[in-house]
């Protein structure tokens, strides 16, 4: 009949719905180590790099405890659970993290040279174009005025000539 067809239907519907909640929760477990890991890292990564010249006592407030000890939290859950990541394996991936920061440092510290040595150009530039314009300025007065001095020579000459 017409009604156990849509029963069968409603309940194929709730068991996919429930297969696909299973594979989500599923997946979500799974990468929840790699989640924690990676999100303390961007956590301190942002906490780096978000502002190039955060006073100290910024960066150190612009997280709160819990945010700052997440990875600490996790790294006990883990060493806990048989489920987990080896530690070894974090500690390797924290020391490859650390090396990246320590390279994403220095190159911070040379883009911000290099940035710094531009703006001492762009000042330096900004003077010697203010020199310019007020040599032309300069130029421009002295041309008016020999400009006039002209003028009255050629009346001069034209008054001698007749």
């Amino acid at each position: 009949s017409l009604d156990e067809y849509e029963d069968d239907e409603a309940g194929q519907k709730e068991r996919k719905r429930e297969d696909a909640i299973t594979q989500q929760n599923t997946i979500q477990n799974e990468s929840s180590s790699a989640d924690a890991t990676g999100s303390y890292l961007l956590q301190v990564r942002s906490c780096f790099f978000g502002t190039p010249n955060a006073p100290e006592e910024d960066v150190a407030n612009r997280y709160s405890r819990t945010d700052r000890t997440t990875y600490s939290r996790y790294s006990r859950d883990a060493n806990s659970s048989g489920n987990s990541v080896p530690s070894n394996a974090l500690e390797k991936r924290i020391e490859e993290l650390e090396r990246e920061l320590a390279k994403e440092r220095q190159e911070n510290v040379r883009l911000m040279k290099m940035t710094q040595d531009k703006e001492e150009l762009i000042v330096k530039l900004k003077e010697e174009i203010d020199l310019l314009n007020r040599d032309l300025d300069d130029i421009e007065d002295e041309n008016e005025q020999l400009k006039q001095e002209n003028k009255t020579l050629l009346k001069v000459v034209g008054q001698l000539t007749r």
